[in-house]
């Protein structure tokens, strides 16, 4: 774990109720200092038993998603469904300062809970909701995932190749991105509720944030050069040459954007190829001038790239201000010499599994340290701390509700 000093939500409560498409912006939070209360149903969250598993075993606690997605946080069981649970969860809300949810829309409504409803007795309360297409509009109560995501955004229009369907984006970037957006937005809605005394309803749409983050697959490259973009394999329509080549020992990935970076590409091609075609004046200017000439630039390029290894193209790729980067595999990226010297990874010793590493700061604010606190809550185990502790609930009612499968 980091050690550091005060964070910069330390003193804020957050009151959890998501799913996979949530549960990184709790993350994000919980590690930058608030209380993250986590609410998962009576026996665990689904995300529990998701793979990849520990050492390949699937188990309650073996889940590494489910690990390091919820690093930080203390966690209750409530069954939401039960009428029990009401008063319960409305005193939970209005001890935090943000409710994030990803539940249905209206649903946060009808648990008594809505923006409204709390804003109504604790008018600095934020809400942030992620859902597929936001609260409101025709399409609000529509399911969505991360592939539907993918697709309506845009990105699974221009993954894979051209005479192949299209190719979702691994890892749930989608997800990932509208939770590091709601994530971004309630600290800006808790600002202002710091300055006004009033709080918000962010509301955060899948398909908005992906059509807003994903370049590639944007409208920029339509209104600045008039390009639809298109699957071509591992490259972009919207950075031309660009894509996976392979070196003698693995393959790099490349982006040419620039007019100056396509030159340095040119010249370093041509001192090491003899190639004097790549230099030809044709194909200077912005990626939209050198589309149609891909296929002859693949070749180009590849024709360098054999000759060395993967490090010694993207060093020198480095050294020419040329966006070259290795293609890692997972075990690649943990011994990743750069990733090492900049202690990237992090240990935390979780009691189903012992001390294990984890990716660690996704930034890294000088004034107010990132840190992991605490690993992975386990079912239930702060259900006598905050339900007992915190809201005062008597032991013998915890154990009734235990019985009767609230909590």
């Amino acid at each position: 774990m980091v050690a550091g000093g005060k964070s910069a939500l330390a003193g804020r409560r957050v009151l959890e109720i998501a799913d996979e498409s949530g549960v990184y912006c709790g993350k994000l939070l919980a590690d930058m200092g608030a209380d993250v209360i986590k609410i998962e149903r009576p026996g665990g969250d689904a995300g529990r038993a998701r793979a990849p598993f520990l050492a390949d075993r699937p188990g309650e606690d073996r889940s590494l998603h489910f690990l390091y997605m919820n690093t930080s946080k203390r966690g209750i069981t409530l069954d939401l469904d039960r009428a029990e649970s009401a008063p319960l969860l409305r005193r939970l809300a209005l001890g935090a300062d943000i409710v994030l949810e990803t539940l249905p829309v209206g649903r946060l409504d009808a648990l008594g809970i809505g923006h409204a409803s709390l804003a109504a007795e604790k008018p600095e309360i934020v809400v942030t909701s992620i859902t597929g297409f936001g609260q409101t509009g025709p399409h609000s109560h529509w399911k969505s995932s991360d592939l539907v995501a993918g697709a309506v955004g845009g990105p699974l229009h221009v993954t894979g190749d051209a005479d192949d369907p299209p190719v979702a984006l691994a890892g749930e970037q989608n997800f990932l991105m509208a939770s590091t957006c709601a994530a971004a937005s309630s600290m800006i809605a808790l600002l202002s509720a710091a300055r006004t005394g009033r709080g918000q309803h962010v509301d955060i749409s899948l398909q908005e944030t992906t059509l807003s983050v994903s370049h590639i697959s944007g409208v920029g490259k339509w209104l600045d050069d008039g390009i639809i973009p298109r699957r071509v394999g591992t490259g972009l329509t919207a950075s031309v040459p660009s894509g996976a080549y392979a070196c003698q020992d693995g393959r790099v990935y490349l982006m040419v954007n620039r007019p100056a970076h396509w030159k340095a590409l040119a010249q370093w091609i041509h001192e090491e190829t003899g190639n004097e075609e790549v230099l030809d004046p044709l194909f200077e200017g912005p990626s939209s001038r050198r589309i149609e000439y891909r296929e002859l630039l693949d070749l180009f390029i590849s024709d360098m790239t054999a000759l060395h290894t993967v490090n010694e193209i993207f060093h020198e790729g480095q050294r020419r201000h040329i966006a070259f980067t290795p293609l890692q595999s997972t075990e690649d990226a943990a011994r990743d010499s750069h990733l090492q010297s900049r202690d990237f990874f992090v240990e935390v010793d979780h009691s189903a599994t012992g001390p294990l590493r984890y990716p660690g700061a996704p930034f890294r604010p000088e004034s107010t340290p990132w840190s992991i606190s605490r690993p992975a809550p386990r079912v239930g185990e702060h259900n006598q701390e905050v339900l007992g502790g915190e809201l005062g609930l008597a032991q013998e009612t915890l154990e009734s509700l235990g019985q009767a499968g609230v909590i």
